[in-house]
């Protein structure tokens, strides 16, 4: 099981039982028999890797926002690589004639970086990336690689986790 899908059951697991102490004493069934039918298993979401997620949800609707909040963050974790594709090529396009790096503020790395021209932050999930835009430097990523966490573009030479950049 993937991280992602880990951290996605562990959360439904904990909204689960946060709706159950939340749902009001007058909601909670007083018979099993009672309990079954205020309850259903509903399929609420389906993910492109073909996995499902199937819960026991509270027919008074008590749930379900908490399960779409769920889903929306496990489609926004799914697509971190994409987001970095896409901040890559859009600051390469904004900022033609300078190298860019983009990677998340989580991973261990340091840089030296020359004639910085941009330099922002920005979030997807719950992922905050650097986006920067320079003229020459080396950035060292002592962290997990791949187009998750991060990506870079312009005149450069890699050994690893250590990119050097020239203007």
């Amino acid at each position: 099981m993937s991280k992602n899908l880990k951290r996605a059951a562990l959360t439904v697991v904990g909204a689960v039982a946060a709706s159950a102490l939340l749902l009001p004493a007058t909601a909670q069934a007083a018979t099993p028999a009672a309990a079954e039918a205020r309850t259903a298993t509903q399929q609420v979401g389906t993910m492109d890797s073909g996995w499902k997620l199937d819960i026991a949800v509270d027919a008074m609707g008590y749930i379900g926002p908490i399960i779409g909040n769920v889903l929306n963050d496990i489609r926004m974790e799914k697509d971190r690589s994409g987001f970095v594709h896409r901040q890559l090529d859009d600051t390469m396009a904004a900022y033609s004639g300078y190298n860019v790096m983009i990677i998340n503020d989580k991973l261990d790395y340091s840089m030296d970086l020359h004639g910085v021209v941009a330099n922002a932050r920005v979030t997807q999930g719950s992922a905050t990336y650097r986006v920067l835009a320079f003229q020459s430097g080396t950035i060292v990523n002592r962290g997990d690689g791949g187009w998750i966490n991060w990506g870079f573009g312009g005149w450069f030479t890699r050994d690893g986790g250590t990119v050097v950049f020239t203007s």
